[in-house]
């Protein structure tokens, strides 16, 4: 029986890595409460035309403040891509903090609407970390995903200049999912046996 259990909890592992949203697929509607600053932005608006970067932030994460910089420097540089920070925080404290922030945030700030762009990406991506971003391209295709300052930049420049490969940026990604996959298995295992060990059943 517990040894079922066991492979119970490895299965759920790896159904739930499959579940999760990839590179090309759909991305989810922008479902804002309210547009702090900048113009509201609207996926099927743009399509066709800009590409959009959704970033996932909140002013009490200390990596968030770090890469806001560095978004508004890519905002600069990529004038043609719109950069959407999106928090799920009180309007009144997010204000405060982009007034503060001033031009060091130069690009536009939201307010999740009860969490419905998070789960439309964060959750759907399997993700729970912060700062987080997603590449939206001219199709619509969620086409990146990953920490803002790790590598953004580097597929912006490729996405704008059209040598952007997909395909192979699934494939990468698919095998980091499957290390993880089996990373979190192995993780499962030990926690059993350790289990099992505090017990004093650590049989076969």
């Amino acid at each position: 029986m517990k040894k079922l259990s066991l492979n119970l909890a490895i299965l759920l592992v790896v159904a739930t890595a499959a579940w999760a949203g990839e590179l090309g697929d759909a991305a989810a509607p922008l479902k804002i409460s309210e547009w702090v600053k900048g113009q509201p932005v609207d996926l099927a608006a743009v399509k066709g035309k800009q590409v959009v970067v959704v970033e996932f932030w909140a002013t009490w994460c200390p990596p968030c403040r770090t890469s806001i910089p560095h978004l508004t420097d890519m905002q600069k540089k990529f004038k043609d891509v719109i950069f959407v920070g999106v928090t799920d925080e009180e309007s009144a404290t997010v204000k405060k903090f982009v007034t503060k922030m001033g031009d060091k945030m130069d690009y536009v700030v939201a307010i999740d609407d009860n969490r419905q762009t998070s789960d439309g990406y964060m959750k759907e991506f399997g993700v729970n970390g912060i700062p987080h971003a997603f590449v939206v391209d001219k199709q619509g295709r969620v086409i990146w995903q990953g920490h803002p300052m790790a590598g953004l930049d580097r597929a912006l420049d490729l996405i704008v200049a059209g040598k952007y490969d997909l395909e192979a940026e699934k494939a990468k990604a698919k095998k980091e999912a499957e290390a993880e996959g089996k990373q979190a298995a192995a993780q499962e295992k030990l926690q059993k046996l350790a289990e099992l060990i505090i017990a004093g059943q650590d049989n076969e």
